[in-house]
């Protein structure tokens, strides 16, 4: 478990590694279930009364609005969606892209034998403009994906940009259903050929979800990938994957290319914490929990509009990475603390803020895995159900090579806003400790929700001229604390404090669906995903939820929106005009189209109007009228004029499908450029402009010369 020596993790066999590397696989090792483990029906128990449901209640604040259990295709009223026939073996990460989640199962035995990923359509949901139209709405299974290396769990999976592909991070500890010996032997045929005991990264096409297909896999890392996050930069599809504890000398997050064309990854970097980038080969070992790679996510800045790499460190905190160039990121950021098992940046700025959200996994009561139950120097609220903090990012840009390619980013400190936990000792009159086992009162991932704020009659508030506000929800998998509604609140000095919470339960899902190697408990949830402001859980033992909160309106899905850029260069002088080409590559509905303009830059002519939206300048296309806005195919140009010498990026390009209302990002849509002063630089300080933008380095650096006359 957390905390093991090294020592303990030599011995390469399926049943040793996952009992030394309990945390990595997210859910524990083989164990017995809890000592206060409840009955089939979940409605009473011994034990702790913490977590009896009639104390602690099913739902406050949110209602229940669906169910399916996986068990076989078609809706969730059919057959296969009922609690009966439930998917046999454990469900894990959920993601959704417009009308379609994506649902990784953990195993698959039985009736549900072979699978490894469901395919579930979600548009009643999305399409659902009132309550009442959530009454009648379904989920529907459409398609399975059958799991080619039956030693193998889908663990974790994530999406493609435009929806068209899914990629999976799989490792081999199935043996929590004793697998080995129970795979069906549909799946012998096409088995895997990279071994029983390797996890890795697959591909798949889902461009057809009633058909998914397995275009390429990457399956030689031992422990395998616990965890991954797609991102396209500079129109490269990249995929950065998180190896586990380091056992073996192997851990670290791996970055691969992904070529659509061809189908295939292509491993071009490697980075930890200790030893920076190995694209080159080399690498600096680590050891232990301390440097226990978990999670990573990535998004384009909503400030520089830089891809920024969140990681999810365990004991070596949060680290946060530029990746303008993949093969050479930079650590820009680092939030320390214990236990950091996720991480996610709020999806724009939170009251002009950058923000980020990081949590614990706590597997048991005996504070940070450890066996001794003594607290640990630095953890914040031991003895508890784990925290999950609110966390200051401003500043990680503020030092990025400043100087050019051989000056290194400083590395930014973050610090805590607030955090929240469910239960302590502290907070639990008469306790001296919150009891628990097999992580089940711990948080695990979570989502953060850009919802239209509502006033008491439930009805949009705008401000003086008519612009619609926004508040920001994490909506948090608690495991069996179930779906747990966490808001931000900046009015309060940046608070995070929970405001509901829904804690699903089916009657009548048997045991044989369980996950008993681990935990058998109702509900158990390992991750949620919104839409349209529902919020979908998937139960690693009950199968899909969908719940709404009080406070959260439905307001339409985001478009799915994905753009191509043309320019006249990547480096300016101060007063130069750059030609700039924006075209919709593909939209599933008509958008308005805006672009954010460099600090410093403004708009000379072409298409589009300057509007001024907080501290940014963007040019705006379209009006808003039906006749105005722009669909798949349709393009833009617009001139601007160099201003505000040093690094910066045109995009990212936001559109909006309710006539300006709210606007969505649009990722990998922006382009880095760099100005410099009227009066020109030297050839060396022209070479250090370039080295600001590590990934244009050779294009920039003839750029700049050009500029300068040098030759």
């Amino acid at each position: 478990m957390p905390g093991k020596d090294d020592s303990e993790l030599s011995d390469a066999t399926r049943r040793a590694v996952l009992k030394g590397t309990a945390g990595a696989l997210g859910v524990g090792a083989m164990g017995t279930a809890s000592a206060h483990d409840w009955g089939s029906t979940s409605t009473t128990q011994s034990g702790d009364s913490n977590r009896n449901p009639s104390t602690v209640g099913e739902h406050e604040r949110a209602s229940y609005v669906g169910y399916h259990s996986l068990g076989g295709k078609g809706p969730s009223s059919g057959p296969g969606g009922q609690p009966g026939n439930s998917h046999e073996g454990g469900v894990t990460e959920i993601r959704s892209h417009g009308d379609f989640a994506y649902v990784g199962l953990f195993s698959s035995r039985g009736s549900s034998g072979g699978r490894g990923m469901a395919v579930v359509d979600i548009s009643a949901y999305n399409n659902a403009e009132s309550r009442e139209d959530l009454e009648t709405a379904e989920m529907s299974v459409v398609s399975f994906l059958r799991n080619n290396n039956t030693a193998t769990a889908f663990m974790d999976l994530k999406l493609s940009d435009d929806g068209n592909y899914v990629f999976v991070g799989t490792q081999p500890i199935t043996a929590l259903f004793s697998e080995a010996t129970k795979s069906p032997k549909v799946n012998l045929a096409d088995s895997s050929t990279s071994g029983p005991n390797t996890g890795g990264v697959l591909a798949v096409d889902v461009s057809d979800p009633y058909s998914p297909t397995l275009v390429d896999a990457e399956e030689t890392f031992s422990t395998g990938i616990h965890n991954l996050f797609h991102h396209r930069i500079d129109g490269q599809d990249y995929v950065f994957a998180c190896k586990d504890i380091e056992s073996d000398n192997t851990a670290g997050v791996y970055v691969f290319r992904f070529d659509r064309s061809l189908g295939q990854l292509t491993l071009v970097n490697r980075w930890t914490a200790t030893g920076g980038n190995n694209a080159a080969g080399e690498f600096t070992p680590t050891g232990g929990m301390d440097f226990y790679c978990h999670d990573v996510e990535v998004q384009d800045d909503p400030v520089t509009g830089r891809p920024t790499v969140y990681v999810a460190y365990w004991n070596a905190g949060v680290r946060v990475l530029d990746a303008t160039d993949p093969t050479a990121m930079e650590e820009i950021g680092h939030f320390p603390m214990r236990q950091g098992h996720f991480t996610t940046p709020a999806p724009d700025l939170v009251d002009g803020k950058r923000v980020l959200i990081a949590s614990h996994e706590e597997p048991s009561s005996d504070t940070d895995g450890s066996t001794s139950g003594e607290a640990v120097d630095g953890k914040t609220n031991p003895n508890s159900t784990g925290t999950v903090f609110l966390v200051d990012a401003d500043g990680i840009y503020d030092h990025a090579n400043e100087d050019g390619p051989d000056d290194p980013a400083e590395v930014t400190t973050l610090s805590e806003l607030d955090n929240w936990t469910w239960q302590n000792a502290a907070n639990v009159p008469g306790k001296d400790d919150i009891e628990f086992a097999n992580f089940e009162l711990s948080p695990h991932n979570s989502d953060v929700g850009k919802h239209p704020r509502v006033d008491g009659n439930g009805d949009v508030v705008t401000d003086s001229r008519g612009n619609v506000q926004y508040d920001f929800w994490v909506h948090q998998a608690h495991y069996h604390g179930g779906i747990r509604y966490l808001k931000l609140k900046p009015e309060k000095g940046y608070a995070l404090e929970e405001e509901g919470f829904s804690r699903p339960q089916q009657e009548g899902v048997p045991d044989s669906s369980k996950m008993q190697g681990l935990s058998g408990v109702t509900p158990n949830i390992w991750g949620c995903v919104e839409s349209n402001g529902v919020t979908f859980a998937a139960d690693i033992n009950q199968g899909v939820h969908a719940v709404i909160h009080d406070d959260i309106p439905l307001a339409g899905a985001d478009p799915i929106v994905g753009t191509s850029r043309e320019m006249d260069g990547s480096a300016f002088r101060i007063g130069d005009t750059n030609q700039v080409d924006l075209s919709l590559a593909f939209a599933d509905d008509n958008v308005l189209v805006r672009d954010r303009l460099p600090d410093g830059w403004s708009l000379e002519g072409g298409d589009g109007t300057e509007v001024r939206v907080g501290e940014d300048t963007f040019v705006e296309f379209g009006s808003g009228s039906a006749d105005d806005s722009f669909s798949e195919g349709d393009s833009f140009r617009y001139f601007a004029a160099a201003g505000g010498s040093g690094p910066g990026s045109f995009g990212p390009v936001h559109v909006s499908a309710d006539g300006g209302e709210s606007w969505t990002t649009v990722e990998d849509s922006t382009a880095s450029v760099y100005t410099v002063g009227a009066g020109g630089l030297t050839l060396g300080a022209a070479a250090g402009a370039a080295g600001a933008l590590a990934h244009q380095r050779d294009r920039l650096g003839d750029r700049v010369r050009d500029l300068l006359g040098d030759d």
